[in-house]
């Protein structure tokens, strides 16, 4: 009758002793994708503020673009009071003006100064925003919306140029990982 019990654990312990063996497969196999997963080099991209491009189509992704200028500098303007206007509609249509010429400027840019762009780390797209808001304020709605001095309007067009850019990445990287996983 001792020889029984002996017969049963070492019966268990061949089991255990099995599963030991391939439970340490299944972990050399994990190591193992970890490892390749580590060596295939991340596809980073270079960070340049290119705008933003949210949609293939053209039409479609300036209708964001400019829903997306008009919430933030709404949001600038009012919580710095960098700026005074008459009424939101010419808020509206300054950045409905702003999004047609900054479209026309990225691509211009993009396409025929992209050397430019890469030497610049593109800081060129924030001196012509800069441009395109002072002209827009001094020139087109001259009694409907005016920013309070030029440094203000700098300030406006740094803070207006990161917060799109952070909430655009935010929003890419989202998509990205909902679609991948």
């Amino acid at each position: 009758m001792e020889q029984e019990p002996k017969k049963d654990n070492s019966e268990e312990d061949l089991k255990e002793l099995e599963e030991l063996e391939e439970l340490k497969k299944v972990i050399k196999k994990i190591e193992k994708l970890q490892k390749e997963k580590q060596e295939q080099p991340r596809q980073r991209l270079i960070a340049i503020e290119f705008g933003g491009v949210f949609h293939h189509n053209r039409y479609i992704n300036l209708v964001f673009n400019f829903i997306l200028n008009f919430t933030f500098a709404f949001f600038v303007i009012e919580l710095f009071n960098f700026a005074n206007y008459k009424d939101i509609i010419y808020v509206a249509a300054l950045m409905l003006v702003y999004s047609v010429f900054e479209e026309l400027y990225k691509t211009y840019i993009l396409m025929r100064q992209f050397p430019l762009v890469l030497k610049s780390f593109g800081t060129i797209f924030f001196f012509g925003y800069l441009l395109i808001f002072y002209i827009l304020d001094q020139y087109v709605f001259v009694r409907t919306f005016n920013f309070v001095n030029g440094t203000l309007l700098a300030f406006f067009v740094l803070i207006f140029t990161l917060t799109r850019y952070l909430f655009s990445q935010l929003l890419r990287n989202y998509f990205r990982s909902r679609n991948m996983g």
